[in-house]
């Protein structure tokens, strides 16, 4: 992949979010349940996505749309780790994304997932209005993740537009409805899971699936847990894997993958190379408690423990 100009990566979370993880014996229904242990961290993909791009050392600034106390509390955490936050301030709260842990494989890991504050046309365009501003001295643009309610149809679509005017390459991580609204605005690289590619091409398989995505972006990357990533770009096919012992979390492993990637195109890595630094940058968040957080000196340990295989077809 060739190299970005100079200047911040611009990471876009419409949907910022306070990820809050209660530990519990046992969940059970209409019951009372008292929490043995709570933590709680920024969240949102794109947010997880600047943070990592933070912490590997490249210039980055987050846009969001930030609501109450918990939009004051991610953007104070931001600024903590180095990430500047941009965007318009709403009187209703972030929402909040409540994980349950519990030993019990009937409720492990129960996730009630927030919907955040409601926005109307004039909030759209304001963020629009400050993308617009932020675009010009960006080397790239991240955007990631759902929309609070009261998005527009196509949310991604005037972004991704005015990226395409100014010449930037932008990166796009989202599913669903969301996606398939985007991907005729040819964003140029495109996350999604292996669930996420089965969905938009839901009758035709796999291989279908990825033969479509490429039709749209000039850089896909597929994610398959455990089974690594296969990045593709024009005729080039690559699966990428890394081995850990432990697993801690994997909560936000892609969104630390997708900063590999746009660190790796901003530092004018080649394709394999690419694939290398974005695998080791989803790997490393395995291994910390913090949510879609990696360390440096953790991706720097696992990059040499990296494989990666060509592959001549869709091999999923």
């Amino acid at each position: 992949m060739a190299s970005l100009d100079t200047g911040y990566l611009l990471c876009f979370c419409p949907n910022p979010s306070v990820d809050t993880y209660l530990w519990v014996e046992k969940l059970e229904k209409g019951a009372v349940t008292r929490a043995q242990r709570e933590s709680r961290y920024p969240g949102g993909k794109g947010l997880h996505v600047a943070l990592a791009i933070a912490e590997m050392g490249e210039p980055t600034v987050l846009l969001g749309v930030w609501g109450g106390a918990t939009g004051q509390w991610l953007q104070s955490e931001c600024n903590r780790l180095g990430v500047a936050c941009f965007g318009p301030q709403l009187p209703a709260w972030n929402r909040t994304c409540l994980t349950i842990v519990s030993p019990d494989a009937e409720t492990k890991d129960t996730e009630i997932l927030g919907m955040g504050p409601e926005i109307n046309l004039s909030d759209y365009q304001r963020l629009l209005a400050d993308f617009r501003e932020l675009v010009p001295q960006a080397s790239g643009i991240v955007m990631s993740g759902s929309w609070p309610p009261g998005a527009p149809k196509d949310p991604y679509g005037p972004f991704l537009e005015l990226a395409h005017q100014y010449e930037k390459k932008a990166f796009l991580d989202c599913s669903g409805a969301t996606l398939l609204q985007a991907l005729p605005h040819r964003p140029f690289a495109v996350h999604v899971n292996k669930n996420e590619a089965e969905a938009v091409s839901p009758d035709e398989g796999q291989g279908a699936a990825v033969a479509n995505l490429l039709q749209h972006c000039d850089l896909l990357a597929l994610t398959a847990g455990k089974d690594g990533l296969f990045l593709y770009e024009n005729d080039q096919a690559v699966h990428a894997t890394c081995h850990l012992d432990q697993v801690i979390s994997a909560v936000g492993s892609g969104d630390c993958l997708m900063a590999g990637l746009a660190v790796a195109y901003r530092r004018g890595l080649d394709f394999v190379g690419s694939a290398r630094l974005g695998t080791a940058c989803g790997t490393a968040n395995c291994i910390r408690e913090d949510l879609g957080m990696l360390y440096k000196k953790d991706v720097d340990r696992l990059l040499p423990k990296v494989k990666v295989d060509i592959i001549e077809t869709v091999k999923l």
